[in-house]
């Protein structure tokens, strides 16, 4: 953010710059279009030294850091449910093959193997627990049915002041009535 910030600023004094619409038009285009896939570069570096840092965050915590990796594995899965949705060249994270690979070898590389490693704590139990109940009440709340549509009932559903047929439950089109009493040309 702060990066994106400097930029902005450093765009001030293009404003002050005598130049036609047509060269405007074109410096803004490529401040639009450009800038932001310059930076991708820099948030996928970011992202890298996050993924870094959440690792000996999690090795120091005792927990396996294994389980970043099968973390990746899940989102990889998640990916290839829903191929295509959003271009890997505009993508502000690294691909998540190469974010487990990275990973993989930054564990046989700097984090020796523990004896054990922690696999919950009664905070997360707790937790897991209360989302469980959470859960389960919005399931039992909602209904496995989803959303319905409801009509609305008429006092006399067969017919209308002008004669015309009503919709009584079956699925032809609704009839619009004219309320100032008029009659069709």
């Amino acid at each position: 953010m702060t990066k994106a910030t400097l930029l902005q600023f450093s765009m001030i004094p293009l404003m002050f710059i005598p130049m036609t619409y047509a060269v405007y038009m074109g410096v803004m285009e490529a401040y639009m279009n450009g800038v932001p896939l310059a930076f991708l570069k820099f948030s996928r570096k970011d992202e890298q030294e996050a993924d870094f840092l959440g690792l000996q965050y999690m090795y120091k915590t005792g927990y396996d850091p294994n389980a970043f990796v099968g973390f990746f594995g899940k989102v990889m899965d998640e990916e290839r449910r829903a191929p295509g949705s959003m271009a890997k060249v505009f993508a502000d994270h690294p691909p998540t093959p190469d974010r487990i690979i990275a990973s993989e070898e930054e564990i046989q590389k700097i984090l020796p193997k523990k004896p054990e490693y922690l696999v919950s704590t009664s905070e997360f139990d707790d937790i897991k627990a209360r989302l469980q109940t959470v859960i389960t009440q919005r399931k039992r709340q909602k209904g496995d049915s989803g959303p319905s549509l409801r009509k609305r009932e008429t006092p006399d559903s067969s017919s209308t002041q002008s004669g015309q047929q009503t919709n009584t439950g079956d699925d032809s089109p609704p009839v619009l009535k004219r309320r100032d009493g008029g009659g069709s040309n």
